[in-house]
């Protein structure tokens, strides 16, 4: 009978390592992200055509002039088209505490013209622009691909551009759960340079 429950103990023991060092050795952990856009996108009203059937990419030359900058290769995220909140400050300062120290991860909030001119923060990584109507509907629109109204007002304000200028994610800046969302999304994009 000892002979018994010392080979069940070591079954018991064993086969679990036995298990995990498999999976460690085949197994393979990896979560993709989305690409939208990949057979290509129908122009919007007032925007211009583009290819059928070729993977979009969001135009960094039409942003650079926009905006006015000339952008570096980096994880862009759009927030545009938001009502200015608490609530969206607060979601922002979250995403923003996370990626402080990341050069390769970048925030541009961009607003009307007669909204609030924004002051200087302590993070880098967030760059603010105001832009007239006709441009922040373009940028929203015709690049970004979000569904602005004639407010000038997005249903998902956040839009998460990546390295090769794909766009990988739209998101509620409002809702703390999407934040969290886009900072994983992000951390797997980064892992996968």
């Amino acid at each position: 009978m000892n002979k018994i429950k010392i080979i069940m103990l070591f079954v018991i023991l064993v086969f679990p390592v036995l298990i995990y060092l498999f999976l460690q050795s085949f197994g393979k952990n990896k979560f993709a992200i989305p690409v939208y856009y990949e057979q290509g996108v129908l122009a919007k009203d007032g925007c211009p055509t583009l290819p059928n059937g070729q993977p979009y990419h969001v135009d960094e030359a039409a942003v650079n002039q926009l905006l006015g900058i000339s952008q570096q290769q980096s994880v862009s995220v759009y927030e545009i088209g938001n009502t200015d909140t608490e609530s969206l400050k607060n979601n922002l300062y979250t995403f923003l505490e996370k990626y402080k120290d990341k050069k390769e991860v970048q925030l541009l909030s961009i607003k009307a013209l007669n909204d609030t001119i924004f002051t200087r923060t302590r993070y880098d990584a967030w760059q603010r622009y105001n832009l007239a109507d006709s441009n922040l509907m373009r940028l929203g629109r015709c690049i970004l691909h979000l569904d602005l109204n004639s407010q000038l007002k997005a249903d998902s304000g956040l839009v998460l551009v990546d390295q090769q200028q794909q766009i990988r994610g739209y998101y509620d800046p409002l809702e703390l759960k999407e934040i969290d969302r886009l900072n994983t999304e992000i951390y797997i994009l980064l892992s996968e340079q």
